[in-house]
């Protein structure tokens, strides 16, 4: 219950303050013009990193078009049932995706998809830029990377990690490590970041590479043991916690956030959509509020954000295909 309330403690600061961000922007009126609700996808279980940034971006949705907006959270089978929901969901604005790396690598670890996120799905703005943290256990008897990497070597197959799921951004974390290290750990996949956190503070799971976001506050809490962070050096939003780099040269695992609408949603809706997403991030209390769970605003757009995807899939696609991952 305590790990509950401080999760809900921390959502309803965020809520908070996604409600001043952008209170002068009522003025603009109602928009899309007719909508009665707005909602915000998530493919993911309630808890995690996405339901941080989801809710900044509903409060903030809300105060400048006056119409209500909600998470609607649609876990299971690696995000794909709650992006085949906006591909194939209305095309007035009233569903937006709350986007992540699983946009790209579902079509790697599936043999087929309901739907083409390239051609059902248009991405519209790269919202933040996180990244994750290696936590263990508490009672796992390991301070450093050196020693986890130590540990397994002694011990290879006996630990397991937790992921949010098969080919998610915190998936591929660990079997990049596992690879760069040359240990041997086996995978305990979850429905969403929420439920394996919660059995990493249980103690029923050893390992694990969760969004900085999602976990940072369990980890400076005491309930898991923070052993690195997945920036090429150590971050000034996290400057306690060593870069996994430091043991481990040329590690780096982020993950990311964006704004994506079901194809053939009209252009003037994409772009208010759009216009409503950078000026969330322009806000500096969102950034405060950003900065607090190690995330950063990005605010790509257009061909840059295109080019960022097309990198990722080059990057995450490769090694899927290497690793032979397959939901």
């Amino acid at each position: 219950m305590a790990l509950l309330s401080r999760r809900q403690a921390l959502f309803g600061a965020i809520g908070a303050a996604g409600g001043c961000l952008t209170a002068p922007a009522v003025a603009q009126g109602t928009y899309p013009a007719g909508l009665r609700t707005i909602k915000v996808v998530i493919p993911f279980a309630a808890g995690g990193a996405s339901d941080i940034i989801g809710r900044l971006l509903t409060e903030s949705l809300t105060k400048r078009w006056a119409v209500p907006s909600a998470l609607e959270f649609v876990p299971g089978a690696s995000a794909t049932i709650g992006m085949g929901r906006v591909a194939h969901g209305p095309k007035d604005g009233s569903q937006i995706l709350l986007m992540s790396l699983n946009y790209i690598t579902t079509q790697y670890i599936f043999e087929s998809l309901p739907y083409d996120p390239e051609k059902d799905l248009v991405p519209l703005v790269q919202l933040t830029r996180q990244p994750n943290l290696l936590c263990v256990r508490k009672s796992l008897p390991v301070e450093t990377v050196a020693d986890l990497i130590a540990h397994a070597k002694a011990h290879p197959g006996k630990l397991n990690y937790a992921s949010s799921g098969v080919g998610s951004p915190i998936h591929l974390a660990a079997e990049l490590f596992k690879r760069m290290t040359n240990t041997d750990m086996q995978h305990i996949p979850y429905t969403g970041s929420a439920p394996a956190k919660n059995d990493l503070v249980g103690g029923h799971v050893d390992v694990m590479f969760d969004n900085a976001a999602s976990i940072i506050d369990l980890a400076r809490s005491g309930l898991v043991k923070p052993l690195g962070i997945t920036t090429p050096a150590r971050t000034p939003l996290a400057p306690e916690i060593a870069s996994v780099a430091e043991t481990v040269p040329g590690y780096t695992a982020g993950g990311w956030f964006g704004a994506a609408v079901s194809a053939g949603t009209p252009l003037d809706i994409q772009q208010a959509i759009s216009e409503a997403c950078l000026s969330l991030l322009r806000e500096d209390l969102a950034k405060d509020r950003l900065k607090g769970v190690i995330s950063e605003p990005v605010g790509s757009q257009g061909q840059d954000f295109r080019q960022f995807l097309g990198d990722e899939r080059a990057r995450w696609g490769s090694l899927i295909k290497d690793l032979g991952i397959k939901a």
